[in-house]
């Protein structure tokens, strides 16, 4: 009998090693309590100290220098170009036009054939102002771009068990009208969005308050506890309020359809859809932290290889 009881006890201890090691391999261990806690990866927090607040500066600056990003406009369209043309010269990158409204979308495939699961980050590039013509957009939403230009960037040095696109929207302030077609197209393909974080409003912070909402609903709760833990996981500490903002974005087409989807928000609007939305408007530390946060939740659901 006594030797039973010693056999399943040692078979009990192998059991919760196994248990712990697999927990550590998906990036979480089970405490003494029975608990999940997420682990800190070193490979996620040197991945997200690569974003670069020059970038995003830079990237900006050049979107708001298109002087009006309005759908319809010229300026629209060569906005379009640029983007696609810097995403064309990552090689790692499949990029296209997408869709009626000119949606730029690139594919980073995933390294598992049998998975058909997609991660999509998301931001729109189109401006507003009570001027047409002189709408530079630099909060909103020059700085989602530089954003999601800065991911594309970073994740294509690495690889991923499953697809990441990178998606720039069109004609949002139209009432996410490019996103929209995108959404539609995805469920006549049954495609398989496990997410989409979309970056809207992103980067405005006058008084350094480093205040964050997330927008999500019961569908992506989960998400939004995620996004709590790895922000003190991986040291961005923003000070998190939770759908402080109801405001319609790209992220709400993929509600509607029924995927799971998030959005950040800065805390307030600012100078957004006036002639003032310029670059001088811009935190590129707000924007950072912001990406590292997106980021990191990507890497870690999107399966970063070794």
């Amino acid at each position: 009998m006594r030797k039973l009881v010693l056999g399943l006890f040692f078979l009990a201890i192998l059991l919760v090693s196994a248990v712990v090691a697999v927990a550590i391999y998906n990036e979480y261990v089970i405490n003494s309590s029975g608990i999940v806690v997420s682990i800190h990866d070193s490979r996620i927090a040197e991945m997200i100290s690569k974003i670069n607040e020059t970038e995003i500066y830079n990237t900006v600056y050049r979107l708001q220098n298109f002087t009006t990003r309005v759908y319809g406009y010229t300026g629209n369209t060569n906005a379009a170009d640029h983007i696609y043309h810097r995403l064309e010269n990552i090689p790692e990158l499949t990029v296209e036009y997408q869709g009626t409204y000119k949606n730029v979308i690139a594919t980073l495939p995933g390294t598992d054939p049998t998975s058909n699961q997609i991660y999509v980050v998301g931001a729109h590039y189109d401006s507003k102002s009570s001027d047409p013509n002189n709408a530079p957009g630099a909060t909103d939403d020059g700085g989602g771009v530089a954003i999601v230009l800065e991911l594309a960037r970073i994740m294509s040095e690495y690889r991923f068990k499953h697809t990441v696109k990178f998606a720039l929207w069109n004609y949002e302030e139209g009432g996410s009208i490019g996103s929209s077609d995108f959404v539609e197209k995805a469920l006549q393909h049954n495609m398989n969005i496990s997410l989409y974080i979309n970056y809207d409003s992103s980067c405005y912070d006058p008084d350094n308050r480093l205040v964050l909402d997330i927008m999500y609903n019961d569908q992506s709760r989960w998400v939004s506890e995620i996004i709590a833990e790895h922000n003190s996981l991986y040291y961005i500490d923003f000070t998190l309020a939770y759908n402080a903002h109801t405001c319609g974005s790209d992220h709400k087409p993929f509600w509607q359809s029924g995927y799971t989807a998030v959005m950040t928000h800065e805390e307030t609007h600012g100078p957004s859809h006036t002639s003032s939305d310029t670059i001088d408007k811009v935190s590129t530390l707000y924007a950072k932290k912001n990406g590292q946060l997106g980021l990191s939740i990507l890497a870690r659901l999107a399966g970063l290889e070794e």
